[in-house]
């Protein structure tokens, strides 16, 4: 008998041969799946985290000094320049009132976001408010927040500058992270 198969030729195929192939992939697609929605999750933590101190700095430069405003002055509720202090180290400080309404604001708009460590939904927010540092400049000036300084446009505008690092955990639970969270705001000048 002659054989006619070709040399070198591949083994014919068998039913079933793909089922092996798609185990051996399903545990590489399951992990980039988590992967990506780990990824995800954190971003999207991290913009909430962001938007809420961003808010909290634009609430508090809002915070005017009114009786400064009647005799055609801009300013804050506040005395004095605050350089990188928390919460508490302000308290009696010369800008305890405008840091305290920031402090009051990030605390209500951090309600809503997932991820916080903490052992109760206010634990996490009261541990993650205590890490921030707030720099108030009644009186305009210039403040550096994570390596990039910002400035106010006019000698005599406000400016606030925050930034914190708070403990996250991300959807997955693989492991905690810590990003460097920043926000400035300056009072929009009068025209």
């Amino acid at each position: 008998m002659i054989d006619h198969t070709k040399p070198n030729a591949p083994p014919p195929k068998q039913r079933g041969q793909s089922l092996p192939l798609a185990a051996l992939m399903m545990p590489v697609l399951v992990a980039f799946v988590l992967m990506a929605i780990e990824v995800s999750e954190r971003w999207l933590q991290v913009a909430m985290i962001q938007d809420a101190l961003q808010h909290a700095t634009r609430s508090a430069v809002q915070q005017l000094d009114y009786s400064a405003f009647a005799r055609n002055e801009m300013g804050l509720r506040a005395t004095g320049d605050c350089i990188n202090v928390t919460t508490v180290g302000a308290a009696g400080g010369p800008c305890a009132a405008v840091i305290a309404v920031a402090d009051q604001i990030l605390r209500t708009n951090l309600r809503g976001v997932r991820g916080i460590s903490g052992a109760t939904p206010n634990a996490a927010i009261d541990a993650a408010a205590a890490t921030v540092r707030w720099s108030v400049f009644p009186n305009g000036g210039t403040c550096s927040v994570g390596g990039r300084t910002v400035s106010s446009p006019a000698p005599d505008i406000p400016l606030i500058c925050a930034e914190m690092r708070p403990v996250m955990t991300g959807i997955v639970g693989w492991g905690d992270f810590t990003p460097l969270i920043i926000a400035a705001d300056v009072l929009d000048p009068a025209r």
